[in-house]
């Protein structure tokens, strides 16, 4: 009987590792991108450069993360002040800035005061890490003439494939935390040091010769580099990365893509919906039409694209947690609430609207007459826009807090105020004239009431005290004759939420997706 059962087992043994072989032989459609929510985290500008040197400027970001990581040996951070003596004359003062920013931690801040106001001030360290995959990020970004065509995630891509060899190095030394000459870091990898290394940056997918369906999900690029090069006989570096290279697509799930900047096809529909998880599923509104709140489970967790509106837009709520937001040619909506936006939030190519913002990263681009309420523990990045008033974030509701913590920021971020970096051709202001803490559909206690207004520099208490009062008395004359737009500009949203209260009760699904 043990013996049957001995035999018994090594059959099955052999027979799973011939399914197993048969299953490699089949994969042969390999699929590697780069981690979108790497690339989001790192999102900058696109900047024209001046493509008449000699060198590619990618080349002087490359050259500078070397230099970080060869800091690695000592430390494992950087104050302001050195990475810029590090960066002199080499790359453009607003990168060394912005390139900082990213790698400092969430509350490793100082502040300055400026006449009556106080500012954020990044003066104290960054991880070199981070610092290396910023700066890095910020070279693929770099728009030469010879890319002047594309769109940002494919200029990222094409500089990947061009200079895949020197970032596979990169990579490797800063997983080593030294600088290595090729034939070290080959001898390593033939040592058994694996390709770990590469799945801070890619992943990807391997699917079935036969079938559309993936049958395998997204792997860590590690898991796919031995099924790439299963029939090589020898391994060099320039021929690694080559395997590697011609296996690189765009980002499938499409995350960092502008609705304006896809098929005209997607706007066939008010909504479009990717298939995806959670949190990489994109969901495209468009046509945007008087009252949108948008609280329902399929708006939770979501890479949210708001793009085009039309010319009876009001209110866009989105109480829920977010993982990313694009707003995108909006003209007409007034007011649009971002409660809780986990990463990066870009407004693009907008205009007279008041945005209320909680998120990592804010970035403003092509965009004019924006007043702007925003809690982040970053600057946040203007490029190409005019008229731009910034303002804390000045809304509070049931749940919001909840979904702060799981996203790691506070409403002490509130308190300083952030100046922005100007990326090129940008003005902006701060105003507390018409600052007022907005009222939205949700309820909020009072104790969660007071713990925004305690968030607020005291100016902008007094302001939204001041105010209150102003719209109250308006609106106790002839709330009927009381428009829309001047609540919303000007005073509360309080006319507002009284009539999506009252609509409440016989809404069509037509005029909000509450």
């Amino acid at each position: 009987m043990e013996i049957s059962l001995r035999l018994f087992s090594e059959e099955r043994r052999l027979n799973e590792q011939e399914e197993k072989e048969l299953i490699i032989e089949e994969m042969t459609n390999i699929y590697v991108w780069i981690r979108t929510a790497r690339s989001l985290q790192f999102f900058y500008p696109t900047i024209d450069v001046d493509s008449s040197k000699s060198s590619d400027p990618f080349s002087d970001f490359y050259e500078i993360a070397i230099d970080v990581i060869e800091l690695l040996k000592e430390c494992d951070r950087i104050s302001f002040d050195e990475f810029e003596n590090l960066c002199k004359l080499r790359i453009s003062e607003i990168y060394i800035e912005a390139i900082f920013q990213n790698a400092v931690e969430h509350g490793n801040v100082s502040q300055r005061k400026h006449g009556d106001w106080i500012f954020i001030m990044f003066q104290l360290n960054a991880r070199l890490k981070l610092l290396t995959f910023s700066l890095l990020f910020a070279g693929l970004q770099q728009k030469t003439s010879d890319l002047s065509g594309m769109n940002r995630n494919d200029v990222v891509l094409t500089r990947i494939s061009k200079y895949f060899g020197p970032i596979f190095k990169l990579l490797f030394q800063l997983d080593v935390g030294k600088r290595l000459q090729d034939r070290d870091i080959v001898q390593a990898i033939g040592s058994g040091q694996g390709y770990e290394f590469l799945d801070v940056l890619f992943e990807g997918t391997v699917k079935h010769k036969h079938g559309i369906s993936n049958q395998h999900g997204v792997r860590p690029l590690s898991h796919i580099v031995p099924l790439i090069l299963e029939k090589a006989n020898g391994i060099s570096l320039p021929f690694l990365c080559n395997e590697i290279r011609r296996h690189l697509i765009k980002d499938p799930y499409h995350i960092d893509e502008f609705s304006s900047e896809k098929s005209v096809q997607i706007f066939n529909t008010v909504r479009r919906t990717t298939l995806a998880h959670n949190s990489r599923r994109v969901v495209h509104l468009h046509y945007i039409n008087r009252i949108e709140v948008l609280r329902k489970d399929e708006f939770a967790n979501v890479h949210l694209r708001i793009c085009n509106d039309k010319p009876k837009a009001s209110f866009v709520f989105v109480p829920l947690r977010c993982e990313t937001v694009f707003l995108d040619s909006l003209f007409y909506t007034k007011y649009i609430l971002l409660g809780a936006v986990r990463g990066i939030v870009i407004i693009k190519d907008c205009q007279g609207t008041r945005i209320s913002v909680s998120c990592d990263q804010l970035i403003i681009m092509d965009s004019k007459n924006l007043e702007v309420h925003f809690m982040s523990p970053k600057k946040p990045l203007v490029s190409n826009s005019q008229n731009i008033t910034f303002a804390p974030f000045n809304t509070i509701y049931e749940g919001q807090q909840e979904f702060l913590e799981e996203n790691g920021h506070y409403f002490e971020n509130n308190l300083v105020m952030k100046e922005p970096i100007i990326f090129k051709n940008g003005s902006w202001k701060l105003d507390t004239s018409k600052f007022v803490c907005q009222s939205t559909p949700l309820h909020a206690t009072d104790k969660q009431f007071e713990i925004l207004l305690n968030s607020l520099p005291e100016e902008y208490r007094i302001s939204h005290y001041r105010n209150t009062v102003e719209a109250q008395k308006l609106m106790a004359m002839d709330s009927e004759k009381c428009r829309v737009n001047d609540v919303v500009s000007n005073f509360d949203l309080l006319y507002l939420k009284s009539k999506i209260e009252k609509k409440g009760e016989g809404s069509d699904e037509n005029e909000s997706r509450v």
